[in-house]
C-alpha cells in the first residue's frame, strides 16, 4: 500500500474514533437530561405532598381510616403513587441504588398493606409503567394479610 491509502486509512480511523466518542457523549448527555428531569419532577412532586400536610384530613387517609373524604382519598393518594413510581424510575436509570431501593420497597410495601391504597392501586395501578406494576403488586403478594381459617360448625 502507498503512503496515500496509509493516510486515507489513517484518517478514516481517526474519524470512526470521533464519531463514537460523540455518540457516547451524546447517549450520556441524553440520559442526564433524563436524570434531571426526573429530579425536577421529583422535587414538583414534593413540594405537592409538603403542601398536603397543612390539611389535617390528609392524616386519616394515611391512617386508612374508613369515613374519609373519597376525592381527597383519591387524590392523594394518587400523588402518594405518583412520588413512589417517580422515585423507582429515578432509582431504575441511576447508578445509585441499595438502601435507596430498599427504602423504596419498604415505603411501597407499607402504603400497599393499606386497603385504602390497594383499592385504589385495582383502579388506577395500570396506569404505572409496567416495571413499577410488577414492583408493586410484587409487594401486594408478599404481604397479603393471611386469610381467615374458615369453621366449619357442623
Amino acid at each position: 500500500m502507498s503512503l496515500d491509502h496509509w493516510v486515507a486509512v489513517f484518517s478514516a480511523s481517526v474519524s470512526f474514533v470521533g464519531l463514537l466518542l460523540v455518540a457516547l457523549q451524546l447517549r450520556d448527555s441524553t440520559r442526564q437530561r433524563e436524570l434531571d428531569s426526573l429530579v425536577e419532577v421529583y422535587d414538583i412532586n414534593r413540594q405537592l405532598l409538603s403542601l398536603g400536610f397543612s390539611h389535617p384530613q390528609l392524616f386519616t387517609i394515611l391512617d386508612d381510616a374508613k369515613n374519609v373524604d373519597p376525592v381527597w382519598e383519591r387524590y392523594y393518594l394518587q400523588m402518594w403513587l405518583n412520588q413512589l413510581s417517580l422515585v423507582h424510575t429515578y432509582l431504575q436509570r441511576s447508578v445509585v441504588g441499595g438502601e435507596l431501593r430498599e427504602s423504596l420497597n419498604r415505603d411501597l410495601a407499607d402504603f400497599m398493606i393499606q386497603q385504602n391504597m390497594r383499592r385504589h392501586w385495582q383502579k388506577y395501578g395500570k396506569a404505572y409503567p409496567v416495571s413499577f406494576q410488577k414492583l408493586a403488586n410484587d409487594l401486594i403478594k408478599d404481604n397479603e394479610p393471611p386469610k381467615a381459617a374458615h369453621v366449619n360448625s357442623h
